[in-house]
């Protein structure tokens, strides 16, 4: 395919000229609007820049202002882009506000990293968020706020620092709005969440504001995760919830947060595993369950609590054991009890929910198989030797071990093949692995048996770092790296999504490594924690265009242009020449 359009980053495709609309305390009502500083409104203060001035809203942690609304006045498509005004380092935990058009379903997320240094404060910067109709629509915005406790007296409610400076629309011509609105033709692209974000916030709107970024995108499935060993995210028969967790002193302010949000789903009846499947197939995504085969229990201090009482804790017998006899904190996967319970999981949530599919992290805190007292005597009773004896990458021991997983394989396969005769549907199975094919094999991985024999479907090579960690390797640097799953697909109808790892870079970055993970053989992009990355900086214009491969070579044979965000300097904030910046 010759590339003959535009680049699509932000609003750089089109051709009419910018109108700033910088006049912010025109938003409605008026009385939420102050020019002195007070908790319960927004502050504004006046701006100037060399093209424009302005008026720019401030809400602080503890401000709790209210919802506020612009009063567009425009016609037709355009190019929305938020400009802001970045927030000082330590102001706030979470920077951000929440915006949405009166015609959306739901806000969505605008978040940023705290600047550090005075010098940065010096200028606006701004964020892209997407085209749209305006026609008859307002812009909504919404301070980010999270109860923490009872009663209105300042820190009850953390707030996340915003200042909004302006609404910046690019008209489209009729040419240019061709194929927007619609669904992307290269959707090549998968995206993973843990949940963790889209369970703290405790409501519909919540989880769905979590998603709303992805839509009219180049992402075509979410991998949403259902759980860890037994602790599920929806209501289950055969495991335990968090409503089933006691109240610790937690160690950390976030999982407090977490957990209060998941139970005020459980206690409204609110099913949050099916609100995301739902709003997920609304955008014409699939949904992929995605399950951690070897988070059964955690090192303390931090999520330890969550396990006591449960299925590791009950079965000390079926732990995994070490060559020198040690327990290691892992379910073996060798003692077919452990796969009954993770096989019953399974079995629940593709019977239980329309889901196109069950992904496998084996990325996650391996091992699956170790030293058990099966695998010893299983592996003398073919070779007459204890394994124990031999170097620890011995291939017969490795290939041994592995085949018990693939056993385990086999099983799901032939469950959720039983599950999709059963609904007349199939369900696809992930396998999401290390990215170093010794490093699977020593960890009783065998992709390429799981391949040849069709128990996968797709394969997820997570990252070259050693055990999925995240370090300076985590990137995949070089095409080598990639080609041996490749290699392993080949011929084959399994799907090959390389992880594209750290999960923050620039947007040269991120196409960068796109195009040399296509150049390799790579027809699909995974994003592991994309709720991380769907915020509307720079880097996530260009993530969710990256199924764009024509967009990308061309970026590319044209000198690869900076995609940093647009920076406006401020001359004037509040009547401080920004010239005087200075420490203290």
């Amino acid at each position: 395919m010759t590339f003959v359009g535009r680049d699509f980053f932000g609003n750089l495709g089109f051709s009419a000229g910018a109108v700033y609309l910088s006049d912010m305390d025109k938003c409605t009502p008026s009385d939420a609007i102050g020019r002195d500083s007070r908790r319960g409104r927004w502050h504004a203060y006046d701006y100037e820049t060399e093209g424009f001035d302005g008026v720019v809203l401030m809400a602080g942690p503890e401000t709790q202002a209210p919802d506020i609304t612009y009063p567009l006045d425009v016609k037709g498509w355009h190019a929305i882009s938020i400009g802001i005004h970045p927030t000082d380092h330590g102001q706030s935990e979470r920077s951000g506000f929440l915006a949405r058009l009166s015609g959306d379903e739901t806000y969505v997320e605008f978040t940023w990293e705290p600047e550090h240094g005075h010098l940065k404060r010096q200028r606006l910067e701004e964020m892209f968020w997407k085209t749209a109709d305006l026609t008859d629509q307002q812009i909504h915005f919404r301070q980010y706020q999270k109860r923490r406790a009872a009663g209105e007296i300042p820190g009850t409610v953390a707030c996340g620092a915003a200042r909004i400076a302006y609404i910046k629309l690019v008209r489209l011509t009729p040419a240019e709005t061709e194929g927007l609105g619609g669904v992307s033709t290269d959707r090549r692209l998968f995206a993973h969440t843990d949940t963790d974000w889209a369970m703290a916030k405790g409501t519909e709107h919540g989880i769905k504001s979590v998603l709303a970024p992805y839509r009219d995108t180049d992402f075509s499935r979410m991998y949403w995760e259902m759980g860890s060993g037994d602790l599920l995210h929806y209501p289950t028969s055969v495991a335990r919830s968090v409503a089933d967790v006691g109240v610790p002193d937690y160690a950390r302010v976030w999982d407090r947060q977490r957990d209060e949000g998941s139970k005020r789903f459980w206690e409204e009846g609110v099913d949050p595993f099916q609100v995301a499947l739902d709003h997920t197939h609304d955008m014409g995504m699939e949904f992929h369950a995605s399950y951690r085969l070897a988070a059964w229990t955690y090192p303390p201090p931090l999520l330890d609590y969550q396990w006591v009482g449960g299925f590791y804790e009950s079965h000390p017998e079926w732990h995994c054991i070490d060559r020198e006899g040690r327990n290691v904190p892992r379910m073996s996967y060798a003692y077919e009890e452990v796969q009954d319970y993770a096989l019953s999981v399974l079995r629940e949530v593709a019977t239980k929910y329309d889901v196109e599919g069950v992904s496998l992290l084996y990325n996650r805190r391996p091992p699956y198989v170790d030293h058990e007292e099966p695998l010893i005597e299983g592996f003398k009773s073919i070779h007459g030797r204890d394994p124990r004896d031999l170097d620890e990458r011995e291939p017969r021991w490795l290939k041994y071990k592995a085949d018990v997983l693939t056993g385990f394989m086999r099983r799901v396969r032939s469950e959720m093949d039983a599950v999709g005769r059963e609904r007349g549907k199939r369900v696809d199975i992930t396998a999401c692995v290390l990215g170093k094919e010794e490093d699977n094999m020593y960890f009783a991985m065998d992709i390429p048996s799981w391949v040849e024999e069709g128990l996968i479907d797709t394969l997820i090579p997570y990252s070259p770092a050693p055990l999925a960690m995240p370090v300076a390797t985590d990137t995949w640097a070089t095409a080598d790296q990639i080609t041996p799953f490749v290699d392993v697909v080949k011929g084959t109808s399994v799907v090959m999504a390389p992880n594209i790892m750290p999960r923050q870079m620039s947007p040269e970055d991120f196409r960068r490594n796109a195009s040399m993970l296509y150049g390799a053989g790579a027809e699909n992009l995974f994003f592991w924690d994309c709720e991380g990355r769907s915020n509307h900086k720079p880097s996530w214009n260009a993530l969710r265009r990256l199924g764009h491969k024509d967009e990308i070579e061309a970026w590319k044979a044209d000198g690869e242009a900076d995609l940093g965000a647009p920076l406006v300097p401020l001359r004037t904030l509040g009547g401080w020449h920004m010239g005087a910046i200075a420490p203290g």
